[in-house]
């Protein structure tokens, strides 16, 4: 992946659509992915749709795994073996990712957790539930929640993304938002114009403008799980199903928000990257030239000035008022990583999820 799109994928609406395949150094090899290679159980819902889960392990709660933005089931494949040895967890792909098929529906977090109450509910996968989301995948995470409360025993939220983001960005970052959003506009332009050629078949497969639009946007170490994503994205039905997650990010950070939101003592972690800032700014110098806003010393200064800011200010604070949440809620700081945790520091992850596993009291069969 070439330096610019990297710098575009941190960038995009913030934080929250770097996903954890495009945001850390891969592995070598593919050892390990096997399971995220194909299908694993494919769940209809309805109209002949289906939602791809990712079972391991075997045992009470059930974990379930909520990628962030443009992420699927594959960004926990660091995670999910580990705690597979001591209770079964779910990864999911949201529709148009992943195995998961598109969706004509908005691709707002009203459809996708609604698609995963559905997923879990036809595949006989009852609570209780420890749910896990990665940025973005906080939200559905919390609505989840706010829906099934008696079912949901406990939380970890990965570097989340946090309520009412468009109206935090404008106040404390007004010049970084707009650059956020020319890129995200740009990106779901670009999409749209591929789906249109894959549609009409002005696209033909084998040439550059066919590879940049089926782009899996995964490192080259993973070849063959690059060329099987590759083969999906050549549905323009699924990329139209993206661009609608993407073109959803703010609304569903209006939608999260919720003043009555209250978890009593349930065992809940927030987990706050400590080198988002370094991250960001890093991808600043990797923008393409001519990106409005960053042409001159001045202006790149007052992006990295609100960037810190937005940090300080804005995405700290709203991790602190998840944690608040329950009285057992807590902020982790996690100095030495970036915005995709799971990947940078998976055993810090892994150990949060197994300290909630820890804290949950037993339930009593009759409610489970």
């Amino acid at each position: 992946m070439s330096n610019s799109r990297l710098a575009i994928a941190v960038l995009l609406a913030g934080f929250a659509s770097m996903p954890a395949s495009r945001a850390a150094r891969a592995p070598a090899a593919e050892e390990g992915t096997t399971p995220y290679l194909a299908p694993q159980r494919a769940v209809h819902i309805d109209k002949g749709r289906t939602i791809n889960l990712v079972c391991r392990g075997k045992g009470s709660p059930t974990v379930i795994l909520s990628a962030g933005l443009g992420g699927w089931s594959f960004d926990w494949w660091r995670v999910q073996p580990a705690i597979a040895k001591r209770t079964r967890v779910c990864a999911w792909d949201r529709a148009g990712y992943g195995f998961s098929s598109p969706s004509p529906e908005q691709q707002d977090i009203v459809h996708t957790t609604a698609d995963l109450e559905r997923a879990l509910k036809e595949a006989g996968i009852a609570g209780p539930y420890v749910m896990v989301g990665h940025s973005l995948g906080g939200f559905e995470s919390l609505r989840f929640t706010d829906l099934h409360r008696q079912s949901v025993v406990g939380m970890v939220l990965v570097d989340p993304d946090i309520p009412d983001r468009a109206a935090v960005d404008e106040r404390l970052a007004p010049e970084f938002a707009t650059l956020s959003r020319a890129l995200e506009e740009g990106d779901m332009k670009q999409r749209q114009e591929c789906a249109a050629g894959l549609r009409d078949g002005s696209l033909k497969s084998g040439t550059p403008p066919f590879e940049r639009c089926t782009d899996s946007r995964l490192p080259d170490s993973l070849p063959h799980m690059k060329a099987v994503i590759a083969r999906l994205n050549a549905d323009p039905a699924r990329l139209l199903t993206q661009v609608s997650l993407e073109k959803e990010h703010y609304t569903d950070a209006r939608e999260v928000i919720n003043p009555q939101r209250r978890y009593g003592d349930m065992p809940l972690i927030v987990m706050t990257a400590g080198r988002d800032e370094d991250a960001v700014l890093s991808a600043l110098s990797h923008l393409p030239p001519g990106t409005p806003g960053t042409g001159t010393p001045a202006e790149l200064a007052q992006l990295r000035e609100q960037i810190a800011r937005f940090l300080r200010e804005g995405w700290g604070p709203g991790h602190d008022a998840y944690a608040a949440l329950s009285s057992r809620g807590r902020n982790q700081l996690v100095p030495d990583a970036s915005h995709a945790i799971q990947i940078w520091k998976s055993e810090v992850v892994i150990s949060a999820i197994g300290e909630v596993l820890d804290e949950i009291r037993p339930t009593p069969l009759h409610e489970q």
